[in-house]
């Protein structure tokens, strides 16, 4: 980018027209880009002039969003579009996330390829003072209370599923659950209630003079309003809401403290997935210092070239011979600060803040690098890893792990890309053409945790798999008395796969009785602490030198 266009009066003059309107422009050949002031300012961005701000951006995008945001920059980018628009919530320096509509154009440059990008960010939220879907108050016109010297409580509410109901029954529907929680609502706050309808599926009843213990009561009305629906109102039928709740002055005394109290409440009501309602308390302050903690932890790391970020591996048996065949990378992670974050915790971190993508691809490679090594050594040890929706969002993900396999000299074959509990697969046709060139080359492709939410019928359905592992929550009940539900699930569906030529791994084995009565079902693999918990690289070539176990 020369630096007429860095310096261009054009990208001054819109950079200073509005608080509300955020400017960026990048040269796509060197990846440099410059943000107007106000935008590195609101949104706490490293300064004016960034390169790779394409993820460093993304960090700051709501988890929910981000499947979006990449799709259509990804086009962009690649060469489909040469077009930008969409819209999402972004993090601002207070940990607000604020609505923006972000839309871009790329310019050629003199031999007609991709040039510049650029484009502008406008606020959505500042716009109205009614939000148009539901008449009621926005967001922003609660900045607007002065809670200064006041007394009162107030209530988020989040509506669960939403996402997945625009998905599965469209966002005309979406829209109607908005609208008949926005009455709901309506009918059963106080004449001194305010109502505000923040951007999503979020709401918040500000209750002057109010008190913590009669907004508990306002959610069990609200939620008994939702979820008790004898006849669909509008068509809407019954859905559930989780709640957060703060008072003023005591937990707060401004709008930017209050709101992000109430966020972090809900968060981990919707955490806890019960459905109830959260108050703020000490506990839910240290989970938030924590969470930052780890996240700042988390960023070194990645920055110091991945320190701290190890791969444990478990291994998986051949059920006929109890052989070791296959193992599972999974993804440990310690610091001199931070010694006890478990992988549920940390990786959902790295998730929301966006630093999944690099250690996503920390992971292939080392897991590609140990395949290689025990290819070498031991024969072929087939290693999995895990990969989330994110990561098969980003188009060099394919390009990367088939260079790294080349570069390591491994077969494709023993390479097993695992897909995860928590990949919300709502683009299935994306994951089907992923997955199809995958296993064109030799790749395996897994279904990981079957039976959880997202890991259904439905996507195996559409999905092609190699491999399919059973949930341990349906293993380890097994010798139970008078449990017969999970038996049956798994006799059907290790029938179910035989048919479709699906192997199969039982996951969670701990004893032997479980792991005979597995067998006698007649599953491909095991897997479990029976064996062997997940241990470090020189564990288990102690394991590998046995052979069995």
């Amino acid at each position: 980018m020369s630096k007429d266009v860095l310096r261009n009066e054009l990208f001054e003059a819109f950079a200073n027209a509005s608080d509300n309107i955020f400017i960026y422009v990048c040269d796509m050949k060197s990846d440099l880009s410059r943000w107007s002031q106000n935008t590195v300012d609101y949104f706490a961005l490293e300064g004016e002039y960034m390169t790779g701000a394409g993820h460093k951006w993304m960090e700051k995008i709501h988890p929910d969003d981000r499947g979006a945001y990449l799709e259509d920059i990804d086009a962009v980018f690649s060469g489909r579009s040469s077009r930008h628009s969409c819209q999402y919530r972004a993090k601002n320096k207070f940990d607000d996330y604020v609505w923006l509509e972000c839309k871009g154009s790329v310019i050629p440059d003199e031999n007609g390829q991709p040039g510049v990008f650029a484009g502008l960010m406008t606020r959505l939220d500042n716009q109205n003072k009614y939000d148009p879907l539901t008449h009621l108050l926005t967001g922003y016109e609660m900045q607007n209370y002065d809670f200064t010297g006041r007394q009162g409580a107030a209530i988020i509410f989040g509506i669960n599923g939403l996402r997945k109901m625009n998905t599965t029954s469209g966002y005309t529907y979406g829209n109607k659950v908005l609208k008949v929680f926005g009455e709901c609502l309506q009918k059963l706050t106080g004449e001194t209630d305010r109502i505000y309808r923040l951007q999503g599926d979020e709401f918040i009843v500000n209750s002057p003079g109010g008190t913590k213990k009669e907004l508990v009561q306002l959610f069990r009305s609200v939620q008994s309003c939702c979820t008790r629906m004898d006849v669909a109102v509008d068509g809407v039928k019954s859905f559930s809401v989780s709640a957060g709740i703060v008072g003023y002055p005591q937990d707060g005394d401004t709008y930017h403290m209050l709101l992000s109290n109430l966020e972090h409440c809900l968060e981990y009501s919707k955490e806890q997935k019960t459905d109830q309602v959260v108050a703020f308390s000490e506990k839910i302050a240290a989970r938030h210092k924590r969470v930052g903690m780890i996240h700042d932890a988390l960023m070194r790391s990645i920055q110091n070239d991945f320190a701290g970020f190890e791969l444990y591996f478990q291994p998986i048996l051949d059920s006929r011979t109890r052989e070791i065949v296959k193992c599972e990378a999974l993804l440990r992670w310690k610091t001199p600060e931070i010694q006890d974050s478990a992988p549920y915790e940390f990786i959902k971190i790295l998730e929301d803040s966006g630093g999944i993508r690099e250690v996503g691809f920390w992971v292939m490679e080392d897991a590609v690098r140990h395949a290689a090594k025990w290819q070498r050594k031991y024969g072929n040890i087939c290693v999995s890893f895990n990969v989330s929706y994110l990561q098969l969002l980003d188009e060099t993900f394919i390009e990367t792990l088939i260079a790294k396999t080349q570069e390591y000299g491994v077969d494709p074959g023993l390479i097993m890309v695992e897909l995860t509990e928590s990949c919300n697969a709502e683009d299935t046709s994306m994951l089907s053409r992923c997955f199809d060139r995958l296993r064109g080359m030799g790749f395996r492709i897994a279904m990981d945790d079957f039976g959880t939410e997202y890991a259904s019928l439905g996507l195996l359905h559409d999905v092609s798999m190699d491999v399919l592992k059973i949930d341990q929550k349906f293993v380890r009940g097994l010798t139970e008395k008078e449990n017969r539900a999970d038996l049956a699930i798994i006799q059907s569906v290790v029938d179910m796969c035989r048919r479709l030529s699906i192997q199969t791994v039982a996951e969670g084995i701990e004893t032997e009785e479980i792991q005979n009565l597995i067998r006698e079902i007649g599953v491909s693999y095991l897997q479990g602490y029976l064996y062997s918990e997940p241990v470090p690289e020189a564990e288990f070539e102690k394991l590998l030198a046995k052979k069995g176990i």
